[in-house]
C-alpha cells in the first residue's frame, strides 16, 4: 500500500501514523479564538490609562471631517503652528478613523482637548483632556475588536509555516501575550499595527498571486504605524518569487515569472499601496510634495526632541550605541514588565490600577527572567531551525520560511535602526513574529506527519 501524499492527509485528515482527523483539529481554533478574545474584551476597563490614548480620541474627529469635508485635513503652510496640522504629520492616520468610527456608532463626540504633558493631571482633566469613562471604554473596545482577526491571521501564518498543530500554538501565544494584551487595548495605534503586520504576512504567504492583494496588506500595516513600511521590501520579494501559493504537493514545478509579469504584479502592488495611503491621508491632497517633505521633517523633529529630553531627564536610559540599543530591544520584546507609561509623570494617579492590573493572573505570563528565557531561547531556535531547512525545503518550502525569516529580519533591522528610544511599545510589531517562531519550534520536536494546506 502506498503512503498518502500530502494533499490525501489534508483531505481526509488522516495520516499513515494514525494522526486525528485533521478536519477536527481545524475547528479547535474557533473556541480558542472565542476563549483568548473574551479574556481580552473582559479585561478591557481594567488597563491604566495612558495620555496617548487622549491625543487619539482627540484626533479622532478627523473621521468626521474626512466624511463631510477632507480638503479641510489637507496641509498647508499655513497651519504649521496648529496642533492637530502637527499629529496628522507625525502619526498614521487609521487609529483615529477606527477610533472616529467606533465612538460615532456609540454616539460620542470626541474628545475637546488634547493632552499637555507640561501640565498637571488635574489641569489636562480641567481643559477636558482626560476622556470619561464611557468614551475611553468605547475606544479601546474598538480597539480590542481587531484582537480576534490577529489571532484568526497569526493562525494561518503558523499554518502555513507548519501545520495545524503551529498555527493554534502560534494563536495561543498571541492571545496570551503580555505586551499584545496591554497595548494592543489600548486605544492607541499597537493594535492596527498588530493586525497590519499579521495581514501582511498573511498576503505574502497567501496572496493567491494577486499582487494588488499584497499592496492592500502593505498599506493597511504602513497606515496603522510607519514602522510597517519597513515591510515593503519583502512585499516586493514575495510578488519576485515564482511560487506565490503553495501548491497542493511540495513536487508540483513551478513556473518563473517573465519580466513583463513581473513589472505588472509591482504596478499592481505599489499602486494599490499608493492609493489607499493616499486616500487615507487627506493632509497630501493640496501639496502632496511640500506636505510629504513636512512631514518628515516633523517626524525627525519629534524624534530629536524626544531624545534630547531623555537625555535631559533620565540620561541612564538613552541608548548611544548598538550594543544598547540590542539590549533595549530584546529586553522590552522578551523580559521587561508590561511599561505602562514611557515618562513618570503622572504615576501617582496611575499606580493603583497599574498594580491592579498586574494582580490579575495572565496579565505578567512568561515576561521577567524564567519565562523571558524560555521564550527567547524558543524563538532563537525556531529561526535557528528554518536556517538549517531552508537550504534542503522545497521551492515552496523555501518560499513560507524565508519570507517570515526575511520579514522578521526587516521590522527587527528597521526598529533596530530607527528607533533609538528604550520604549516598549517599538518593538510590538515582532511580537507577533516571536509567538510565530517559538510555537514553530515546540511542533518541530512533533515527527508525525503535518498539513500546510491550510
Amino acid at each position: 500500500m502506498t503512503q498518502p501524499t500530502l494533499k490525501t492527509v489534508s483531505q481526509t485528515g488522516v495520516s499513515s501514523a494514525g494522526q486525528p482527523r485533521i478536519s477536527y483539529l481545524r475547528l479547535a481554533i474557533w473556541p480558542l479564538l472565542a476563549l483568548l478574545a473574551a479574556f481580552a474584551l473582559w479585561g478591557v476597563d481594567r488597563i491604566p490609562f495612558h495620555p496617548d490614548e487622549s491625543t487619539y480620541l482627540y484626533m479622532s474627529s478627523d473621521f468626521n471631517h474626512l466624511l463631510s469635508d477632507p480638503l479641510s485635513l489637507a496641509w498647508t503652510p499655513v497651519q504649521t503652528m496648529d496642533d492637530r496640522a502637527h499629529l496628522r504629520l507625525v502619526d498614521a492616520p487609521l487609529t483615529r478613523y477606527l477610533l472616529g468610527l467606533g465612538r460615532s456608532l456609540a454616539g460620542l463626540p470626541a474628545l475637546p482637548a488634547d493632552w499637555d504633558w507640561s501640565k498637571t493631571w488635574q489641569q489636562n482633566q480641567a481643559a477636558g483632556a482626560l476622556p470619561d469613562p464611557r468614551l475611553l471604554l468605547v475606544g479601546r473596545f474598538t480597539m480590542t475588536m481587531l484582537f480576534p482577526f490577529s489571532l484568526l491571521l497569526i493562525y494561518r501564518i503558523g499554518w502555513r509555516l507548519h501545520g495545524v498543530y503551529t498555527g493554534l500554538l502560534a494563536a495561543l501565544l498571541l492571545g496570551l501575550n503580555a505586551l499584545v494584551l496591554l497595548h494592543d487595548r489600548r486605544a492607541m495605534a499597537e493594535a492596527p499595527l498588530t493586525f497590519g503586520v499579521l495581514l501582511a504576512l498573511w498576503t505574502f504567504l497567501a496572496g493567491k498571486k494577486h499582487p494588488w492583494l499584497v499592496g492592500l496588506g502593505l498599506a493597511i500595516a504602513f497606515n496603522a504605524k510607519y514602522t510597517g513600511l519597513f515591510l515593503l521590501p519583502v512585499g516586493l520579494l514575495a510578488v519576485l518569487l515564482p511560487a506565490f501559493e503553495l501548491p497542493d504537493t511540495d513536487h508540483l514545478p513551478v513556473q518563473p515569472l517573465s519580466w513583463q509579469r513581473l513589472v505588472i504584479d509591482w504596478g499592481q502592488l505599489l499602486v494599490v499601496f499608493g492609493l489607499v495611503t493616499c486616500l487615507l491621508n487627506p493632509f497630501m491632497w493640496r501639496q502632496p510634495l511640500q506636505a510629504v517633505q513636512a512631514a518628515i521633517l516633523e517626524r525627525q523633529e519629534l524624534q530629536s526632541k524626544q531624545q534630547a529630553d531623555l537625555k535631559r531627564l533620565t540620561p541612564d536610559v538613552v541608548l548611544d550605541s548598538p550594543s544598547q540599543r540590542l539590549a533595549a530591544l530584546l529586553a522590552n520584546l522578551y523580559f521587561t514588565p508590561p511599561a505602562f507609561a514611557e515618562a513618570g509623570n503622572y504615576s501617582w494617579q496611575t499606580g493603583p490600577a497599574e498594580q491592579a492590573y498586574l494582580a490579575i493572573p495572565g496579565h505578567n505570563l512568561l515576561r521577567g527572567l524564567w519565562g523571558g528565557s524560555l521564550l527567547f531561547a524558543l524563538s532563537l531556535i525556531g529561526v535557528a531551525l528554518a536556517c538549517l531547512r531552508l537550504p534542503r525545503a522545497s521551492p515552496a518550502r523555501q518560499q513560507v520560511l524565508g519570507l517570515l525569516l526575511l520579514s522578521t529580519l526587516a521590522l527587527a533591522l528597521g526598529i533596530f535602526w530607527l528607533a533609538p528610544l528604550p520604549w516598549q511599545r517599538y518593538v510590538i510589531p515582532l511580537a507577533p513574529l516571536s509567538c510565530l517562531w517559538s510555537a514553530y519550534a515546540v511542533s518541530s520536536f512533533d515527527t508525525r506527519p503535518t498539513t500546510t494546506t491550510g
